[in-house]
């Protein structure tokens, strides 16, 4: 499912474009949430596009999202899509914060959210998410299978620019290269914005992602309190990395 063009903001158009089309992690999370007892709560839902999805298989969803924007974006689209979502406005970063008056029995990062944050930043959340799970619930969360990166380095890429049209304003988002350094990875991305006059706006957008292996991630896991419960490949086809999604638990 995805927001209609009335619904878009600036924050929310980008997200459309460059990621409202991939749907190779959606079969995982709805097979995780069939077999949860109780709500799905999905860390930095965006516009939607996971949390929508799920809802709309007649899930109980607490979506958390730190933008006003997108938040506003994914509470319209929930209300005009008629799939009740509950809505909640953090920054993982801070996850003192987090009070979700509900404890849910499974926990998704799609899209390398855990990869936002720092080797610093993680424990907390961990820990945080480990409080507010319920017993015998899971944690699932993806990371970058970097074995499918093309090569260390710079990492050329020759891949069609992903495009949307919203109120005759044409977004496009074409992927330059994947830089690897020591502790992140650097995606580069050209972003171009025309207006239904024509006036074009182009520039470039890095998305910067913390790098962790599945077996460090689990090590924090644990850390935290978490038990280890597998790892699910996620192919996203070809010209893009795959994930991994490393499964945890909370013991009973």
């Amino acid at each position: 499912m995805s927001v209609t063009p009335g619904e878009i903001s600036e924050a929310a158009a980008w997200q459309q474009v460059e990621f409202g089309s991939y749907a190779a992690d959606l079969p995982l999370w709805v097979e995780l949430a069939g077999r949860a007892d109780g709500p799905v709560f999905e860390l930095g839902a965006g516009s939607g596009r996971v949390a929508l999805h799920l809802a709309g298989h007649g899930h109980e969803v607490i979506a958390l999202e730190r933008d006003p924007d997108l938040a506003a974006v994914l509470e319209r689209a929930s209300e005009r899509l008629a799939t009740p979502l509950r809505i909640v406005q953090a920054d993982l970063a801070s996850p003192a914060e987090l009070d979700l008056r509900a404890r849910p029995s499974l926990a998704i990062g799609p899209l390398h959210v855990i990869q936002m944050l720092d080797a610093e930043t993680r424990p907390a959340l961990l820990a945080r998410l480990r409080d507010l799970l319920a017993a015998g619930g899971s944690l699932a969360l993806t990371v970058v299978d970097e074995d499918t990166i093309l090569s260390a380095g710079a990492s050329a890429t020759q891949i069609l620019p992903d495009m949307r049209e919203f109120e005759g304003w044409v977004y496009s988002s074409e992927p330059l290269w994947v830089q690897v350094g020591d502790d992140a990875l650097t995606v580069r991305r050209v972003r171009e914005r025309v207006s239904p006059d024509g006036a074009m706006e182009r520039f470039i957008q890095d998305e910067v992602l913390q790098r962790i292996s599945p077996e460090r991630l689990e090590i924090e896991a644990a850390d935290a309190g978490f038990v280890p419960a597998g790892r699910r490949q996620i192919s996203s086809g070809p010209n893009e990395a795959d994930s991994i999604a490393v499964l945890l638990e909370v013991p009973w």
